[in-house]
């Protein structure tokens, strides 16, 4: 099995990936269903991990590592040294990519001067026609999507890559049909929530569970998160920001047996 620490100097996200899918083969091949299962992370970002598209998160990283039976610690530290090397590559690109100012000819130094002052007062001006119209308008729309969130995330990301499983706790749950369980996991940080299911009778295989999260004032509004997944014993939505502190976000769910779907009542709010 390839050491998640060998690449350390010319590693690379799909070197990463390359490592993970060797990591996947040397303990067996286990299937996307089974390391969603074994991890409770859904099979997109899994298969995303896999082909190398982004950087997984450090959750993901360790539920894979576990689950194919490899210590987490040395490929966190990789990934910890690639996300490094990553950050410091943008930051070169911006700095390379920043025009510098060219060399003057045939201009005098007055002549310099006066264009560098009508520059700055053409600055000055642009700037306050800005502040007068541009940024009125904005702030409103800034103080709803930021209003007590300490962390920035978007309505349909995945929780799993993003910051919010930090602080996540469930929010409320409860115990339903066939003692299957439905829950609101919320995030202080990102005021943001995602719907939860679970079932408990071991009858996954060939069916379906169902989970949705919307805002109680828009259930079928665009803001509405669901999924659906086959063959597991969970599922999970991506993410709902709260658009504004009096709206309340409810979650419900269903799943089937033999095909035959079983709804789990009222929703959950918070």
């Amino acid at each position: 099995m390839s050491s998640p620490s060998e690449h350390h100097e010319t590693d690379s996200v799909t070197a990463f990936a390359a490592d993970l899918r060797r990591l996947r083969l040397d303990a067996g091949s286990p299937t996307l269903e089974r390391l969603q299962r074994e991890t409770g992370i859904s099979r997109t970002v899994l298969s995303d991990a896999f082909a190398g598209k982004q950087v997984p998160s450090e959750r993901t990283v360790t539920s894979l590592a576990s689950a194919c039976d490899s210590d987490p610690v040395p490929w966190l530290n990789r990934r910890s040294a690639l996300v490094k090397a990553l950050r410091n590559e943008s930051v070169l690109a911006a700095t390379a990519s920043t025009p510098t100012m060219p060399r003057s000819s045939g201009v005098s130094r007055r002549g310099v001067t006066w264009i560098a002052a009508g520059s700055f007062v053409a600055g000055i001006l642009a700037s306050i026609v800005v502040v007068l119209l541009v940024v009125p308008a904005m702030i409103p729309a800034q103080a709803t999507a930021s209003a007590g969130a300490q962390i920035v995330v978007t309505t349909g990301e995945d929780p799993a890559q993003t910051a919010c499983v930090d602080d996540a706790r469930v929010a409320t749950g409860d115990t339903r049909a066939d003692n299957s369980l439905l829950e609101i996991v919320w995030s202080d940080k990102c005021q943001a929530g995602w719907g939860r299911i679970t079932r408990y009778d071991g009858l996954y295989q060939g069916n379906t569970v169902s989970i949705a999260i919307y805002p109680q004032t828009s259930p079928d509004g665009p803001d509405r998160q669901e999924a659906t997944e086959h063959d597991v014993q969970g599922a999970y939505t991506t993410l709902l920001v709260r658009p504004s502190a009096d709206t309340l976000l409810c979650a419900d769910g269903s799943f089937t047996v033999d095909g035959k779907r079983i709804d789990l009542g009222d929703p959950l709010c918070i």
